[in-house]
């Protein structure tokens, strides 16, 4: 994402004193600075959202059954300053996202769950309809754990959703800051 006051750098997560902030890349040069929902809504509107997708054995039914999800850290990744590292941001974080997989993916929908004793965003059994669940399957995505860690998920994107179709606003992105952890 280009800097839109120098035309030359390009846009990034920084973390500073005051917390977590959009930036310039080419500081000191040119300071420009946006706030950090700002900047994750411009990434994404730009990029939009990758839905991915792969099998996962259902814990009741032991019968292999594909669980969806987002994870906008993987997507942001390439704009975030090295030192700042985002938790996994997947089913259950963005409310307008999470209502797109609803209507179009039937596996996925709202569920009370007992581990986390509330309601979630989450996967279903495509057989036998048990609760698979945003906890392990966003928390740890282990059926793809070895792409996971090497960064190559794209043979699990099912779909690249425009941004334009998820009626997501800014303020939809309030909020994440605290799912971001400086790296020294």
């Amino acid at each position: 994402m280009k800097c839109e006051k120098c035309g030359q750098g390009n846009m990034i997560i920084k973390l500073g004193q005051y917390g977590l902030f959009g930036a310039c890349d080419r500081f000191p040069s040119c300071r420009n600075t946006i706030k950090l929902n700002k900047i994750l809504y411009a990434i994404l509107k730009q990029d939009g959202i990758n839905i991915y997708g792969w099998e996962h054995e259902c814990w009741k039914c032991h019968k292999k059954t594909i669980v969806y999800t987002y994870f906008i850290n993987k997507q942001i990744k390439p704009y975030m300053d090295k030192y700042v590292e985002l938790d996994n941001l997947g089913l259950d974080s963005v409310s307008p996202i999470d209502e797109y997989l609803k209507k179009n993916y039937k596996t996925i929908n709202r569920n009370f769950s007992k581990t986390q004793n509330k309601y979630c965003t989450s996967n279903n059994c495509a057989f036998c309809n048990a609760l698979i669940g945003n906890y392990f399957v966003v928390e740890d995505p282990h059926d793809i754990f070895d792409d996971w860690i090497v960064g190559d998920l794209n043979k699990y994107i099912v779909e690249k959703i425009p941004f334009h179709i998820l009626n997501v606003t800014e303020s939809d992105f309030t909020g994440l800051e605290d799912c971001f952890v400086q790296i020294c």
